[in-house]
């Protein structure tokens, strides 16, 4: 806060007389002169704030209490001490008081970046006790960039993978699906693995044509993931008693097929057995 002098008769043309160089003013030693042109005023030094009377020698201006206003920074199990301007941070007892991080066998300091031996593409941090891992950022400028870590930079035609149906070129790195799998080109080498599908909280799902993923549905009829069980029977037309799993076909009607789906009669009609009947 700034406490303002009445500026002394200075006219222009006059040069400016700088009270707080020459030592003309003398501010409380919570404040600091700072000169203006034609005057001059005595301003609360880093660490302090003025009480609200606003005294013009600065001594108005009172401590900052930083542990009680809990503004300041200490960490873990250190203890914040509060000090005319400012506050410190002692260190009483326990591991994480000084805020280095004990790491394999050796002690981190805070603040300080590492690359782990159980991972060269990652990047830890220690930070105020606490370590941090991460993916290392790739930097495809950088000639000795860790390829290994960042194949999408490897522009190599030898790291180049076609896909299955040998049409399209991956440079090391890209990602594509085939079929159901999720392929990778990893340095001329595709790996490929089964695609993850979502789990799906629901009675009966089914996996439609030319997709890889079951999706819910409500029809027991057009579910594939029936487990079933043979105390749930089904009554045919004719009257007879069929076991769940167990299939027929329909009277008079040859290209009609029926299924017993745990209680369900599902049937369909056979499309070419018609065209050829």
């Amino acid at each position: 806060m700034s406490h303002l002098q009445q500026p002394h008769a200075k006219h222009t043309g006059i040069k400016d007389i700088d009270e707080c160089a020459e030592g003309l003013i003398e501010c409380h030693n919570h404040s600091r002169c700072v000169n203006l042109p034609g005057w001059y005023h005595c301003e609360c030094r880093s660490g302090f704030h003025d009480n609200g009377s606003y005294l013009l020698d600065g001594s108005s201006c009172i401590d900052i209490d930083e542990c009680g206003l809990q503004t300041h920074t200490c960490w873990n199990d250190s203890v914040c001490v509060n000090l005319p301007g400012g506050y410190d941070c002692v260190c009483t007892s326990g591991p994480g008081c000084s805020g280095d991080c004990p790491q394999e066998e050796q002690i981190r300091r805070n603040g300080e970046d590492w690359k782990p031996g159980f991972d060269r593409c990652a990047l830890c941090s220690c930070k105020d006790g606490q370590t941090y891992c991460r993916r290392r950022p790739c930097d495809c400028g950088d000639p000795d960039e860790d390829l290994f870590c960042c194949p999408g930079c490897d522009n190599r035609p030898s790291s180049q993978c076609l896909d299955q149906s040998g049409r399209t070129l991956y440079r090391s790195g890209a990602s594509w699906l085939y079929g159901c799998q999720q392929c990778r080109c990893m340095e001329g080498e595709v790996d490929c693995w089964p695609l993850v599908c979502p789990a799906l909280m629901c009675e009966y799902t089914t996996v439609a044509e030319a997709e890889c993923c079951p999706r819910c549905v409500t029809d027991p009829c057009l579910a594939d993931n029936l487990s079933y069980d043979i105390r749930q029977t089904c009554q045919d037309p004719a009257g007879a008693v069929r076991l769940s799993g167990d299939t027929w076909h329909m009277l008079n009607s040859p290209c009609t097929a029926c299924k017993c789906k745990n209680g369900n009669i599902c049937c369909s009609v056979d499309l070419d057995c018609l065209q050829n009947n």
